[in-house]
Formats: structure tokens, C-alpha cells, sequence
């Protein structure tokens, strides 16, 4: 029976796979199939976002370039897992508004060893509260004990964080921007434009080849800074040596030392705050699904938010213990991924026929080969500074107009501002204990009412 004569079933089922307790893992190939549009968005965009943290590691944590990128490697294959081993409906990526928290209260500490403990140890808190509440089904519950300005608060002061940060000296000799300010201007204005610009709206409507454009996300932006960094001095490619990248194997696998309970005392608060955010995600995620499956009768999508806290707690903790100090951490949803795989799936199954085949296609099958062939590594690494950049940037804007949406009146604006304040300047712990002390007083059990959608 051809795709054009398909007819949705009375009842529909979800994607085939194999069932092992309340998880689903889906083999490529056999349970999903390649989606061509997906595949080639993966060539533009994943390589240099996967790649974005290198120079962190290699400034703040004394990495070499080679354990810096095997490193993303296997971070990769873990996050892939999310929908080929645990079966969840979403593109996964990191959770990005906790990377600038979690930099700066690791910048706090002056020995790398140590560094590299305290957020190997903000890894395991985080995936230990994501297990606790996935097993014990408390999620839903714990996140309904958070005072609405909290949240907001938290999401503000994370944004701020990213683009303070990206113009402080701190941990750098020199800010990124400084460093590159022709490239990361263009690549932040050019990806601005193209997704929040409203003028711009009414001429993706007109031209399809400006909406294909907007479609491809941080890629024009990024494109465009690495073609003119050359000319304007910011960037050289001059590395080109052999063809496949040799992963220092081994050699990144970290020894769990100095992690005692007054380091995962300091861990906690922003692993409360990283799982707020996560949880963040996940209602998102659910949100964009939910509403695609009201346009495709055929396929029912199983969402359980229970499975994605089990499957974010495990895929943390393993990443602590092969990967010690990944300070994105594993996070549920790359939303701008999401949204891109689900507009074309509500096109119907004659465009794609599941969601799972969209979603393994833009993490080609879960495998990174395009991180181990070298031309391409060597392609990014001069430009790895203004992906991880734009990357933060745009998280800083994301972050304070959703922030900024959720308050409904003066106070509320306030108390949003004063804990994401007090977060970006001083520490997590003390932003977190300001903003709920701040509500309890000035809001009372108004705190805890009910989120607008």
C-alpha cells in the first residue's frame, strides 16, 4: 500500500520497538528509517554545537584538544540514548541554561583537580535527583513545591549569566567576544534575525526559501562567521592533516577523587536549579508533541514523564562516571531540534512516517562519525569560540524573554529580578534562598499558584 493511501488507524499504536521495563529501544534501520531532510541538517548544524564546549575544557579544565573532543564523542552517544535505548519521544541536548551556573561557581574554585571534582559531583547530583524523583514518581510534585518566581527567577538569572559572562574576563584573559567580535556579531545578529525577527515572519510567508532558511536555525549565522573569519583576521585553517580524528582513548575516562559531602553540599543547589530547568524542558517537549499528535491520528506518542526522569538520572550518572565534568550536563530537549523535526512531521506520514525515524535521523542513528573524521574537526576548532558563544547568547535571550513571560504583575517582574540578580552576581545557593524567602514574604501562598500555559 502506497503512503498516499494510507489510512490512519481507528486506534493508533506507537513506533515499533523492543520493550525492557518502561523503557523502548529502537534499532536504526530496523525500527527506524532515514529521513533525508533530517540527515542533512545534521551535516550544517550538530557538528560545531556538539563541539561548542571544547575551548571551555581545554581553558577552565587543562584538557588537551584530542580529550576535549573524545570527550564530546562519547557525551553524544550517551545523549543519543535518550531515544534509542530509553525510548523518549524528544530530541535530546544539554540542559544549556545551567552551563553558564555551573562555569561560574567552577571558576570559583582555583585548583583544576578540584574543579573538575566539583562538577563532576553537580553531574551526579543532578542525575541522583532526576533518578530519586523518576523512581519515587514525586517530579510533578517536587516542582509544584517551587514558588512560581523562583522558577522565573532561576530561568532570568541563568540567562543573565550566559550573557555576562560572554563579556567578563573572568576565567579568560581576554572575553570571547573581545576575541572574536566581527564573527560572533554577525553569527548572533544573522540567527536573531532569522528566528525571532517579526518583520521578518511576513517574508518567510512570501518566500519559501527564507523560511527553509530560518528553519536551519544557529546554521546561516554560523556559516557566514566562519567564511568571513579569515578576512577579518579572527580565525585560520591551517590544520588539515589526517583524514579520520584518533579519540584519546582512555585517557578521558577520570578518576573520581576530592569528592567528599562538603563538595556535593556546594553541588546541590545548582543541581536543584539544573533540574528545575530540566524539568522546564520536559513540559516544553511535551507541549510541542502533544500538540503535533492532534494533526497525526496515525501514530500514538508515548509520553511519560516518570520514563524521562529515569532515563535523565541514568544517562547523568553514567556520564559522571565516564566523562567526569560535563558542565552542560544531559538534558531532555534541544528545542530549536524539536520544533524543526516536528513541523515537518505534522506534514503527515507521507513526510515522515514516525517521529522516532525525524528524531534518530538528526542525530545520524545516534553514532557522531562526522566528530571522528579529522578535516571536519579541524574545520570547527578555530571557530569552536564563537559556536560556544552564540550558543550562549542566544541562551541569555531565550532565557530572559520566557522568564520575563512568566510573572503577571510588578512584584512578581520584581522578585524575578531580584533572584536572577542575585544568582548571575553571586552564587546559585544564595539567589535560590533570596527568591524563596523574597516570595513567601511578598507573595505568600500566591507563590505557588497554578503557571499560565
Amino acid at each position: 500500500m502506497s503512503e498516499d493511501s494510507y489510512t490512519p488507524p481507528e486506534h493508533p499504536s506507537a513506533a515499533p520497538g523492543i520493550r525492557w521495563g518502561p523503557f523502548t529501544a529502537r534499532i536504526p534501520f530496523v525500527h527506524t528509517r532515514a529521513e533525508w531532510p533530517e540527515l542533512v541538517q545534521n551535516l550544517v548544524v550538530a557538528g560545531a554545537t556538539g563541539l561548542a564546549v571544547v575551548p571551555i575544557f581545554m581553558s577552565a579544565f587543562g584538557m588537551s584538544f584530542d580529550i576535549a573532543v573524545s570527550l564530546c564523542i562519547v557525551q553524544a552517544v550517551i545523549l543519543c540514548s535518550a531515544f534509542f535505548l530509553f525510548g523518549d519521544p524528544f530530541c535530546p541536548g544539554w540542559i544549556t541554561p545551567a552551563l553558564p551556573l555551573v562555569l561560574a561557581a567552577a571558576m570559583e574554585v582555583d585548583v583544576v583537580s578540584e574543579r573538575i571534582a566539583f562538577v563532576t559531583a553537580v553531574v551526579i547530583a543532578t542525575g541522583s535527583i532526576f533518578f530519586l524523583l523518576g523512581i519515587t514518581r514525586l517530579g510533578a510534585l517536587f516542582i509544584r513545591w517551587v514558588p512560581l518566581p523562583l522558577k522565573s527567577g532561576i530561568i532570568f538569572g541563568a540567562g543573565l549569566s550566559a550573557i555576562v559572562g560572554e563579556f567578563s574576563s573572568k576565567g579568560e584573559a581576554t572575553p570571547r567576544v573581545l576575541q572574536y567580535p566581527v564573527c560572533i556579531t554577525l553569527a548572533t545578529g544573522v540567527t536573531l534575525l532569522l528566528l525571532f525577527s517579526q518583520p521578518l515572519e511576513k517574508l518567510k510567508a512570501r518566500f519559501g526559501w527564507l523560511a527553509v532558511l530560518g528553519g536551519l536555525g544557529m546554521a546561516p549565522g554560523f556559516i557566514l562567521a566562519m567564511v568571513v573569519g579569515p578576512f577579518v583576521s579572527e580565525v585560520s585553517y591551517d590544520k588539515f592533516k589526517a583524514l579520520f580524528f584518533d579519540p584519546a582513548s582512555g585517557e578521558f575516562i577520570f578518576t573520581i577523587q576530592n569528592l567528599d559531602i562538603e563538595v556535593f553540599l556546594a553541588a546541590l543547589p545548582l543541581a536543584l536549579a539544573a533540574y528545575v530547568i530540566g524539568f522546564g524542558d520536559i513540559v516544553t517537549g511535551t507541549a510541542i508533541l502533544k500538540s503535533a499528535s492532534a494533526q497525526r491520528p496515525d501514530e500514538k506518542i508515548d509520553l511519560d514523564e516518570h520514563r524521562t526522569h529515569l532515563s535523565l538520572g541514568i544517562r547523568n550518572l553514567v556520564q559522571a562516571g565516564i566523562c567526569g565534568p560535563f558542565f552542560p550536563l544531559q538534558g531532555p530537549l534541544w528545542t530549536g531540534a524539536m520544533v524543526v523535526v516536528t513541523e515537518r512531521y505534522r506534514r503527515g506520514r507521507e513526510a515522515m512516517r514516525s517521529i522516532f525515524d525525524g528524531i534518530s535521523s538528526y542525530y545520524l542513528f545516534g553514532v557522531p562519525l562526522l566528530l571522528f573524521c579529522k578535516p571536519l574537526v579541524l574545520l570547527y576548532q578555530p571557530v569552536l569560540g564563537v559556536a560556544l558563544s552564540l550558543t550562549l547568547l542566544l541562551t541569555g535571550f531565550a532565557c530572559s524573554y520566557v522568564a520575563l513571560a512568566i510573572p503577571r504583575n510588578r512584584v512578581e517582574i520584581g522578585l524575578t529580578v531580584l533572584t536572577g540578580a542575585m544568582i548571575a552576581t553571586h552564587s546559585t545557593e544564595l539567589g535560590l534562598i533570596v527568591g524563596l524567602v523574597a516570595s513567601i514574604l511578598l507573595l505568600g501562598k500566591d507563590a505557588w499558584r497554578k503557571e499560565a500555559d
